[in-house]
């Protein structure tokens, strides 16, 4: 069973100084606030031993700004992104428009929040970033490598959400839809590709599994005529909450953290308060700390046992 960050669950005894470490992050729209004070919390404290990145939608934003080094700049991102209208604008729905502009962060990346990405280059020398889309043509899983398909372009194509935004965003020629309809909790995944000490920081309660979504019903009679692409919608929570069981029980000697919210997060995934999102923000940011205290804890307790 995986271990929860000020949640539940136990803790793995075994311990060992060559588990390939990977940092997964959940998606979750505006809920990515939460992640961002998490990630914060280990920028602050120096804290990335990782090995390997995944991250899904949202939390490819986050996850770019944290192996850059750039403290709060998601955070301030979120908040920008969250004004009336500069992102969500629920009057193009009469219009029968997207109500989100993705496109709108090539603006963030470069011009209100610069992504330093010659120091997230820098940074992952030697180490692995996988950015989960799902194929707009077969409904698969595609773990793209941004440094190989442009940064940004892949971190738009993952948080393409279907009928919310323009539902796609192509890269050398393939449309890519949002990542969570391939692999929304890639664990299994990262596990196939070596990792054997796993932290996952999430945007709901780490137990919490899920029903078929209004989305989802949407994609099956939109997507009728294309059995694949409409399987992903249809499948779609079953793989979620498939992966919290592979969570919980996890192969042997697969040692998997969980850093969650309590309850579920104040923020929704349209949400457009930056009250909730600060909210949302110091509770992650608590969490993250409460775990690297945890992890400095246990490498005293694991020198004093080994010596």
């Amino acid at each position: 069973m995986a271990r929860t960050i000020a949640t539940s669950g136990r803790y793995v005894s075994n311990w060992s100084k060559n588990l390939k470490k990977t940092l997964i992050i959940q998606g979750g729209g505006f809920r990515t606030a939460f992640s961002s004070g998490v990630l914060d919390a280990f920028l602050k404290e120096k804290y990335n031993p990782f090995d390997l990145y995944v991250a899904v939608s949202g939390g490819a934003i986050a996850t770019s700004y944290y192996i850059a080094n750039q403290k709060k700049y998601c955070f301030n991102a979120i908040c920008f992104l969250s004004e009336k209208g500069r992102f969500v604008d629920y009057s193009k729905f009469l219009k029968l428009q997207p109500i989100m502009d993705v496109d709108i962060f090539h603006a963030i990346s470069n011009k209100h929040y610069p992504f330093d990405k010659n120091i997230a280059e820098q940074n992952l020398k030697g180490k692995q970033f996988s950015i989960v889309l799902t194929n707009k043509e077969n409904g698969l899983p595609f773990y793209g490598n941004p440094l190989k398909s442009g940064w940004e372009e892949t971190v738009i194509a993952s948080c393409s959400l279907p009928f919310i935004t323009k539902g796609k965003h192509t890269i050398n020629g393939v449309d890519y839809m949002d990542g969570a309809w391939g692999d929304p909790l890639p664990v299994k995944w990262a596990v196939e590709n070596g990792a054997t000490d796993i932290t996952i920081i999430r945007t709901a309660p780490a137990n919490e599994k899920i029903k078929k979504s209004w989305i989802d019903l949407l994609g099956e009679t939109y997507y009728q005529k294309n059995e694949k692409i409409r399987k992903a919608f249809t499948d779609n929570y079953r793989i979620y909450n498939d992966s919290i069981d592979y969570i919980n029980n996890p192969p042997a000697e697969i040692h998997i953290t969980q850093i969650a919210p309590e309850q579920p997060l104040k923020a929704g995934s349209y949400t457009n308060s930056i009250e909730l999102l600060e909210e949302d923000y110091w509770n992650g940011f608590e969490k993250g700390e409460k775990y690297f205290k945890q992890i400095k804890q246990e490498v005293v307790l694991q020198k004093m046992i080994h010596g």
